[in-house]
This record gives structure tokens, C-alpha cells and sequence, in this order.
């Protein structure tokens, strides 16, 4: 009876072996895209590249240079179906990310990602931090959609960019 089970064991443990050499070298085939010279395999998450890019101005319109632009989240948006009607975000993702404004009121911001099925919205709040703060903060929610994104590639759903313009008003001007 023993020696019936160590052969069970033994044959067992040669076709798992052998089955799992076979998954593992199918992978490697020659119709996969092949970049210098080893062949890519896709193993990750899919993810894609937000840009936002913008100039934040007074009400004249003159660049505003030192504004604090904080990023505290991005929020994941599902496409509605028959079975699904979504009424809040899929996935709120918390960044809390903070960049300048450089010479002129120009900024840009880049959020890499996991795109989502339907859009995604980033969200900026715009707030003179000076000593003493001239300009109202104010905030904004840029959407972009899956059909924004272009020249993806595999596990890379690609770009996309929005240009936004974002005046503050005057304090004092109230």
C-alpha cells in the first residue's frame, strides 16, 4: 500500500511539473511582440496619463506666479448599464499632491493612472498662500473621458490633455 501511494505521489508531482513548464513556455512564443531583441510580455495594470495644464490669472488677466495648486484626489467614474446605474465615483483616489504656479501663472500637472471605463475628474483648488493673501481660492473639476485617450498601446491606454484658465477674483474687489 505504501509503495502504491509513492507512485501516485511521484506520477502526480511529473504531470504538475510537466504542466506547469508547458504554461510557463507558452508565453514565450514567437508571435509576441518582440522590442530589442526579448519579448514583451504583459504582466501589470493597465494605466494611461492625465495632463492638466493651465494659467491662473487676476482679473485683468496678468499671471499670477506663486499660487499653491493642491490635488487632493481623482475620482474614477463607471459607465452606466442596464445592470449597473452608478451615483457616486467607482474609486476616489486621495493624492493630496501640491504644486506652484511658475512665471506668467503657468502650471502643469501629469496624473498616471488606472483609467477608467467611463471618465475620471481631477480636482484642484487654487489658493494664494502669500502673507497677505490679495485673491478668493477657488477650485476646479477637470473631467476627462475614455475617448480622450490616444495612442495607447497594450497594457498602455495612452494621453490625454486639457488646458484650463482659471482667474481669481480680487479680494478687495468685494
Amino acid at each position: 500500500m505504501k509503495k502504491l501511494n509513492r507512485k501516485f505521489v511521484r506520477g502526480t508531482n511529473w504531470a504538475l511539473a510537466g504542466l506547469m513548464s508547458f504554461l510557463g513556455f507558452s508565453s514565450c512564443e514567437e508571435n509576441n511582440t518582440v522590442e530589442y531583441g526579448v519579448p514583451y510580455l504583459e504582466y501589470g495594470t493597465p494605466y494611461a496619463e492625465f495632463i492638466v495644464s493651465g494659467k491662473v490669472t487676476d482679473t485683468k488677466g496678468n499671471g499670477l506666479q506663486g499660487i499653491q495648486v493642491v490635488i487632493p484626489g481623482v475620482d474614477h467614474h463607471q459607465r452606466a448599464t442596464s445592470g449597473f446605474i452608478p451615483s457616486y465615483p467607482v474609486i476616489s483616489v486621495d493624492i493630496k499632491d501640491t504644486l506652484y504656479t511658475k512665471e506668467g501663472g503657468n502650471f502643469n500637472y501629469s496624473y498616471n493612472g488606472f483609467p477608467s471605463n467611463d471618465s475620471i475628474n481631477i480636482k484642484m483648488k487654487f489658493e494664494d498662500i502669500s502673507e497677505n493673501p490679495r485673491f478668493e481660492t477657488d477650485s476646479a473639476k477637470i473631467s476627462f473621458f475614455s475617448s480622450d485617450l490616444q495612442n495607447g498601446s497594450g497594457w498602455y491606454e495612452g494621453k490625454a490633455e486639457k488646458e484650463i484658465k482659471i482667474g481669481l477674483k480680487d479680494k478687495e474687489s468685494e
